[in-house]
C-alpha cells in the first residue's frame, strides 16, 4: 500500500467513524435518502432501527481500525 492510499484510508476512518458513532440516526437517514434517489416519491424516508444500530457499530469499528492502522504505522 502506498503512502497516499494509507493516508486516504486512515483519514476516511478517522473522519467518518466519529460522525457515524455520534450521530448514527442522521448518518443512516442520509444513506437512506441517497438510496431512494430515482424511486417514486412516497414521503419522508426514515431508517430502520437496525440500520441506526449498524451505523453506530460501523462507526466505532472505523474509529478502532483507523487508530490501529495509524498506531502501527507510527511504530514501524
Amino acid at each position: 500500500m502506498s503512502q497516499g492510499e494509507f493516508i486516504a484510508i486512515v483519514g476516511a476512518c478517522i473522519l467518518f467513524g466519529p460522525i457515524m458513532a455520534i450521530w448514527p440516526y442522521e448518518s443512516a437517514k442520509w444513506t437512506e435518502t441517497i438510496d431512494s434517489i430515482g424511486r417514486k416519491p412516497a414521503g419522508r424516508v426514515e431508517p430502520a432501527e437496525w440500520n441506526v444500530r449498524l451505523t453506530r457499530v460501523a462507526g466505532i469499528f472505523l474509529i478502532f481500525a483507523g487508530s490501529v492502522m495509524l498506531y502501527f504505522e507510527l511504530i514501524a
